[in-house]
């Protein structure tokens, strides 16, 4: 259920909505890009959503991820 899933996860979406890319969400959230990385996953998989797809300028939101945001 959404309403199980750690706020941490949330915290890294938006970041990576807001930089467009996980090291810029790494940097403005002060952790490691990795961790940003598996925290994404780890929301893409229990909402059962792809969330971002990888261009050569960065991440792209899907259209899932713009419908999520206001609820993240």
């Amino acid at each position: 259920m959404a309403s199980d899933i750690e706020w941490e996860l949330y915290r890294a979406f938006l970041g990576v909505l807001r930089e467009g890319s996980l090291s810029g969400s790494a940097r403005a959230l002060g952790v490691a890009q990795p961790t940003v990385g598996r925290h994404v996953a780890a929301l893409e998989k229990a909402l059962g959503l792809v969330l971002f797809t990888r261009s050569q300028t960065g991440l792209l939101p899907t259209e899932a991820a713009f419908a999520l945001r206001p609820h993240a």
